[in-house]
């Protein structure tokens, strides 16, 4: 979704359009970054010798390892795991490559590694009648199809003489077939130094990148395989969060002073009020510092966070705070004003436990809610109820299943402007979700989603739709 657009714009652009892609296999000739990725890892694999037994491969890489061609020790693979973010990647021996392939085992000879991560599918809905693509209002309505393909390359600096400092850089690729759903890019998304302090109690993050993976925690079970739809809240991207595939220069600290309390806080460029559209037209490659007319986003958050443990449930409750100096055109006075804001609260916890050698399998429950002036914004509130189970099925501990069901308020000076243009509106929208995300193999994951949503547009007011999505995700 495009969430900040103007607002011409942003009134026919629907709430419930994430960055999903097509099944590669299941949608040919679509995912063509697809096919790249593909062609490359086969072509490494093809000069590489023979691949290790599929156990050997499954077992990580750690530090110091005997079993390693490299003349001195090296840094443990998974301190290369995207660290300091909410969003959680699977370990690099879930991966289709594995931690031990010839490339990966060089690479981490001089401490860095890669990940690519491909990200796609289809929605479609049994009920629509056949629409055109001009005419297309939300996901679904014709069968929609994206394809995100993200490419990692994570480096230890200490050879560098920067002990502990890791360099993260993500490049990404993004094809759709209705752009409200998805924006199209082929830029870089992240350049960032990261390093912690106090055995990682003081965390510090500096350079470009995408913001929604960092603060407010919107990932169901914060997992980035959980595959489960349903999160479509938009308000913290309006006030000009910095999201996927978008970046900006930004800096981002966080300490946890003491047991699970944890506040952290951050500075960055704004995105622009105009919407992630003009922010690709004028910054194609990602690397635009200071665009005219984009002010300061201030960044806080706080909280608490408990990781499953034998003896205590997982527990995440976090709440914040955002603000910008950036000047956004009012829908209640039709004039550009500063003061975007966004306030937060969220929280996640384990009801059940269901084994005690596992401590995250389980049922969990979560809620949301998050609010910005209806002046400024098209969607002012959003309010969500969650429930997941991570390893339903015991013979599946990487499964998942999720229930989510939300509410979107939609501004009500919004609706006044279409109203008064002869549009019809709708005041909200409530969407229920239920998903499946099966683990096909080390870095596969398959998602089935269902959902109803009542009013999938501001305008035109339309009944409600049913939709079904197909995901895949591969990690590399």
């Amino acid at each position: 979704m495009l969430p900040h657009q103007s607002r011409q714009a942003r009134q026919f652009v629907i709430l419930h359009a994430r960055k999903r892609c097509v099944a590669t296999l299941a949608f040919p000739g679509v995912c063509r970054t697809g096919i790249v990725f593909f062609a490359i890892l086969l072509a490494s694999h093809a000069a590489c010798s023979a691949q290790p037994a599929a156990d050997e491969a499954a077992a990580p890489l750690a530090r110091g390892s005997a079993d390693t061609s490299c003349s001195t020790a090296h840094v443990d693979i998974e301190e290369l795991n995207y660290l300091g973010a909410d969003l959680v990647l699977p370990t690099y021996a879930d991966s289709v490559t594995g931690t031990r392939n010839r490339l990966r085992r060089d690479m981490l000879c001089h401490d860095f590694t890669y990940r690519v991560v491909s990200n796609d599918s289809i929605a479609a809905s049994p009920q629509s009648s056949p629409v055109t693509v001009p005419s297309q209002i939300y996901v679904g309505q014709r069968p929609t199809w994206t394809t995100a393909s993200y490419f990692f390359l994570t480096a230890d600096l200490r050879s560098l003489h920067l002990p502990g400092f890791q360099l993260n850089t993500i490049a990404v690729i993004s094809r759709t077939s209705w752009y409200p759903d998805t924006l199209e890019a082929s830029k870089m998304m992240q350049a960032v130094l990261y390093k912690p302090f106090l055995h990682h109690r003081v965390e510090v993050k500096a350079g470009y990148q995408n913001n929604d993976d960092q603060f407010v925690g919107m990932q169901v079970g914060g997992n980035a395989s959980s595959g489960s739809e349903g999160v479509f809240a938009v308000p913290q991207n309006e006030i000009g969060l910095a999201y996927a595939p978008l970046s900006a220069p930004s800096v981002t600290v966080r300490a946890q002073p003491w047991g699970g309390f944890f506040a952290k806080g951050g500075l960055q460029r704004s995105a622009s009020p105009v919407g992630g559209a003009e922010d690709l037209h004028r910054d194609a490659a990602g690397f635009r510092f200071d665009p005219k007319g984009d002010g300061l986003l201030t960044l806080f958050e706080g909280g608490y966070k408990r990781d499953a443990q034998a003896n205590a449930p997982a527990t995440w409750v976090r709440g914040g705070y955002m603000s910008n100096t950036t000047r956004y055109l009012s829908a209640k006075t039709n004039a550009y004003t500063s003061g975007n804001r966004c306030w937060f609260v969220l929280a996640d916890r384990q009801l059940h436990p269901t084994s005690a050698a596992a401590p995250t399998h389980g049922l969990y429950m979560g809620i949301s809610a998050i609010s910005v002036p209806s002046d400024l914004n098209a969607y002012p509130t959003y309010d969500e109820l969650r429930f997941y189970q991570v390893a339903p099925l015991r013979s599946r501990p990487y499964d998942m299943a999720s229930l989510v069901l939300s509410h979107t308020g939609y501004s009500r000076f919004t609706r006044a402007q279409l109203g008064a243009a002869g549009k019809t509106t709708a005041s909200s929208l409530s969407t229920v979700s239920a998903s499946y995300s099966v683990h096909i193999h080390s870095g596969i994951y398959v998602s089935g989603v269902a959902a109803y949503n009542t009013r999938p547009a501001i305008t035109p007011r339309l009944p409600g739709a049913f939709t079904a999505t197909l995901q895949t995700m591969f990690f590399f």
